[in-house]
């Protein structure tokens, strides 16, 4: 017995989750949270339109969705290690190449590469390892994984800043993906396993999930272990992969905040202070979010997720010319942009089960990817049409609300058809 609860509650399963960190620090908030930073430098100096500079994020977003099923699989089998550090080396390097650009064709090229390889080395592979090493509280544990993210934007954000003043743009560019690259090939080769297995181990509270979901009314991941093949013959998947692309649609307001609160009155140091709390309340967000999920359930979790979110945008229509205002929506922003990257993979496996998670969530990242892929650009192309973003807020807003009745939707689709899988088995 006492073997057996060494196995399910080894360090290194402690270990794989501070890399999950680390990795989303280095592979995924320097590519996302921090752009907006480079973005507003990028447009003052090349005199670029929004819409048109911002089509290069497209670009990366449907490159990604093109990867994504691709990564799924990769993700799932004994080359795992092998795409993870090529991924980080593609993405990284392709990433530092922006610094090499002066034309929008080659920002264009340059996003498409970066696509190309991101999947492999982002919230897709974090995801793969949380769900395969942890049985228990999983909800929780991918919320700390996913810290990471705002732990790099409230860590590197001031560094990048300082980075780009002293060395402008292109530098830092340079030296962000060195240094990204320093963290992300190590664990690549010498820490991260596929799963416990492969370390002799088992997945953190092994069978422990199982004997508490009696007494439990919501437990992390069904029982339904769907396939990819069998999910995609349901309503269930696409709705909650239509509902997973209008969370991404609604999130790519992050690379314009920036520009947008310095066109409203605020400085440079009132924007950076906007980024850095934010990026703290998200950190106690994750954690908040993944509780919920796992006490609560699923529809209690998306609707703090994507209530807070809707929060956000109404307060950032009125930010005009008032501090409070701004740090409400920093709040705000906080709690819900946890939505994306925690509410999702959560709700991925407490609706078709956690046996093929990356098959089923590469699967679903290409609908992820298509949001951030159209919404960037759609948001940049609706400003220069109409010199301001309070329209795009307002669309925004919208379709954060529809986000949430068509989720509860899918978690009533998903909680009936699981009974009458069982019972057919």
């Amino acid at each position: 017995m006492e073997m057996t609860k060494r196995k399910n509650r080894s360090i290194y399963h402690w270990v794989i989750l501070v890399c999950c960190v680390l990795t989303l620090m280095f592979a995924y908030s320097t590519r996302i949270g921090l752009a907006q930073l480079f973005a507003t430098e990028i447009l003052k100096e090349t005199g670029f339109s929004s819409g048109a500079y911002f089509l290069s994020t497209t670009l990366t977003s449907v490159a990604c969705a093109i990867s994504g099923p691709i990564a799924g699989k990769l993700l799932r089998g004994k080359y795992m290690r092998t795409t993870f550090v090529l991924c980080s080396i593609g993405t990284m390097g392709s990433y530092a190449c922006y610094g090499l650009c002066h034309s929008l064709w080659q920002f264009y090229i340059v996003g498409t590469l970066v696509g190309v390889f991101a999947m492999g080395c982002g919230t897709l592979l974090v995801s793969v390892l949380i769900t395969n090493w942890f049985e228990k509280n999983r909800g929780l544990m991918i919320s700390i994984a996913m810290m990471g993210i705002s732990i790099g934007g409230t860590v590197l954000s001031p560094l990048l800043s300082w980075l780009i003043v002293e060395f402008g743009w292109r530098n830092a560019y340079f030296i962000l993906s060195a240094l990204s690259l320093i963290v992300l090939v190590p664990i690549g080769l010498f820490v991260v396993r596929r799963t416990p297995q492969d370390a002799g181990l088992e997945p953190y509270g092994h069978g422990e999930e199982s004997m508490a979901s009696a007494k439990k009314k919501n437990v992390p991941a069904s029982n339904w272990n769907a396939t990819l093949k069998e999910a995609r013959q349901t309503p269930i998947l696409w709705m909650f992969a239509l509902g997973a692309f209008l969370i991404y649609f609604t999130a790519c307001i992050m690379q314009h905040q920036s520009y947008y609160l310095q066109g409203v009155g605020f400085d440079a140091a009132a924007v950076a202070s906007y980024i850095s709390l934010y990026s703290v309340v998200a950190i106690i967000g994750k954690l908040v979010l993944g509780r919920i999920f796992d006490r609560f359930g699923p529809k209690i979790g998306i609707l703090f997720g994507s209530g807070t979110f809707l929060l956000f945008l109404v307060g950032f229509l009125f930010v005009q010319g008032s501090p409070m205002m701004l740090y409400f929506a920093a709040v705000m922003y906080g709690f819900g942009t946890c939505t994306a990257t925690v509410a999702i993979p959560i709700m991925t496996t407490s609706v078709f089960g956690a046996k093929n998670y990356s098959e089923l969530y590469g699967f679903i990242s290409a609908f992820t990817m298509a949001g951030s892929a159209i919404g960037s650009s759609a948001i940049g192309f609706l400003y220069d049409l109409t010199g301001s973003y309070r329209p795009a807020l307002t669309v925004l807003a919208i379709l954060t609300a529809l986000t949430i009745v068509i989720m509860f939707v899918c978690i009533n689709m998903g909680q009936k058809h699981v009974p009458e899988a069982s019972t057919n088995a």
